[in-house]
């Protein structure tokens, strides 16, 4: 019919079901005979026309050179809407006429199932892709808030201190007694604590912001208790 609009597989002139590599072919014969060096010296009407076909052959392959957009343009050829004249009702200088095919109940079943099945394979790949999302935006969140915890109980990386007179080390993260002197004893981590260990200083510092008290040893050092 004039002024209808030829498929991709047209412009090459192949058909639909045929191998990737003959699609191949197919283009680059089309583009050595279009190609606008061929044309030079040539009228300006042959070399407008030479144009304008290499960039038909050139859209072509862009689409059916590559196989997921391919398949995806077999879809689209398949499932034109019938509201448009061009998808199988004509008229003919006056006479109306139906693409057999729509009468057809095995073609219109076929139609429907490619059009559920492309709707089905969006939905599957949504439905795969949310929860890997949300389980890394999850992860993401934990290391953040843990890595801030940590930076807010800590404060200071691990610093060893001048204990007791019994001569054993205090090192930060210790939870201790603070005993006369005043100096500190290590004890378990539990209610009855005076404190968590989570920094030193030799009064030339400063404690870390989640600091409740400071204490200055007989040694002259500053440390600093978080409550436990």
């Amino acid at each position: 019919m004039a002024g209808k609009t030829r498929t991709h597989y047209e412009i090459l002139g192949v058909a639909r079901g045929v191998p990737q590599d003959e699609v191949r072919r197919a283009y680059v014969a089309a583009a050595r005979k279009w190609h606008p060096d061929r044309f030079v010296g040539r009228s300006a009407e042959d070399a407008e026309r030479a144009e304008q076909a290499m960039r038909r052959v050139n859209q072509a392959w862009e689409t059916l050179g590559d196989s997921e957009r391919r398949q995806s343009y077999d879809r689209e050829l398949d499932g034109r809407s019938f509201d448009a004249p061009s998808s199988g009702i004509r008229v003919d200088d006056g006479i109306t006429r139906i693409d057999p095919r729509l009468l057809d109940p095995d073609f219109l079943a076929a139609r429907r199932q490619a059009q559920v099945d492309e709707i089905s394979n969006r939905s599957s790949v949504a439905i795969r892709v949310f929860p890997v999302v949300a389980v890394l935006t999850l992860l993401i969140g934990i290391f953040v808030f843990t890595a801030y915890a940590s930076d807010q109980v800590r404060g200071t990386p691990p610093t060893t201190m001048i204990g007791p007179s019994l001569g054993s080390g205090i090192e930060a993260n210790d939870c201790v007694d603070v005993i006369s002197g005043p100096a500190l004893l290590e004890v378990p981590c539990t209610a009855t604590a005076d404190g968590q260990v989570i920094g030193a200083h030799l009064g030339d510092g400063v404690c870390p912001t989640a600091t409740r008290t400071e204490i200055e040893l007989t040694n002259g050092v500053f440390v600093c208790l978080a409550a436990v």
